[in-house]
């Protein structure tokens, strides 16, 4: 086993272990497991909107878990582990109802994580400072717990929408857009940075951010079968006028079941994450 799992990897699976400790004391605490499991996803998807714009946007931070070789990738990877972490602990405080002093011990928590990784050398600031982290989650927890409360029985159509979209947005990332990324399947190209890793990853959240969208209204539309299948035809229609104009990038041969994935993929764990979050218990 390579030397870098003991002093990099192996932190970071820690972290992944406790996050599943703590999705299984959510699903035991709640009477409502899939929509929990849901606003599970609903969460991480909305921590990483917030990583993207701390990350890419400024540049605050980078991990170093030594998963792959690309340092930008590994640090996404990085990233992954810490956000499922930071969404799991929030959405564990707001089943609980625990109040606000135990935001505060887990922020502590927290401050105390991201000063040992900076320590260990696996994690680096760049203007980023660690208490930056005990804030932060304070707020992070109070508002995941505000929008938790608003969504179990919620009526509101934004609510609900947005806890649609991030959920998506999440599992997608995960099964759709990184497997591809990861097998060599599919590659977005925005030119927007000189880093390819990069590059395909802000590339990644603007074009789910189109897709899911439209695919969600989509779906509420309920549009007869007819101007549906119009639709479908269209979609892929721009998808490979997108493709051959250099802005995707697919294995030869594979545009067909790469944009399937995109497209359908998406639409099916819609129709999958709309029922877990419709009409919760409290």
């Amino acid at each position: 086993m390579n030397s870098t799992f003991w002093s990099n990897t192996m932190w970071f699976i820690l972290l992944f272990v406790t996050s599943i400790i703590t999705v299984v004391l959510i699903l035991y605490k709640t009477n409502n497991i899939k929509f929990s499991l849901a606003f599970l996803f609903s969460t991480i998807g909305f921590s990483f909107v917030l990583e993207a714009i701390t990350v890419l946007g400024f540049n605050a931070y980078t991990y170093y878990p030594k998963i792959v070789p690309d340092l930008f990738l590994d640090a996404v990877f990085g990233n992954y582990f810490s956000q499922i972490s930071v969404s799991s602990t929030a959405l564990w405080l707001a089943t609980y109802n625990l109040s606000l002093i135990w935001n505060c011990i887990f922020a502590f928590i927290y401050f105390l994580i991201d000063v040992l990784f900076v320590r260990l050398g696996i994690y680096e600031h760049f203007w980023y400072r660690s208490i930056y982290t005990f804030f932060g989650f304070i707020i992070f927890s109070w508002l995941i717990k505000k929008w938790h409360d608003k969504a179990k029985n919620s009526t509101n159509w934004f609510i609900n929408y947005t806890s649609l979209y991030f959920s998506i947005a999440a599992i997608t990332t995960f099964t759709v857009f990184l497997s591809q990324r990861l097998l060599g399947i599919q590659l977005l190209r925005g030119h927007l940075f000189a880093d390819i890793a990069k590059d395909n990853t802000t590339t990644s959240f603007i074009y789910q951010f189109i897709v899911i969208n439209f695919l969600i209204i989509l779906y509420k539309l309920k549009l007869h079968w007819v101007v549906n299948t119009l639709v479908w035809a269209g979609l892929f229609i721009v998808q490979y006028l997108v493709y051959r104009a250099g802005y995707i990038y697919i294995h030869k041969g594979l545009f067909f079941i790469a944009s399937s994935l995109d497209l359908i993929g998406c639409y099916c764990w819609i129709t999958v994450f709309n029922y877990l979050l419709s009409n919760p218990r409290s």
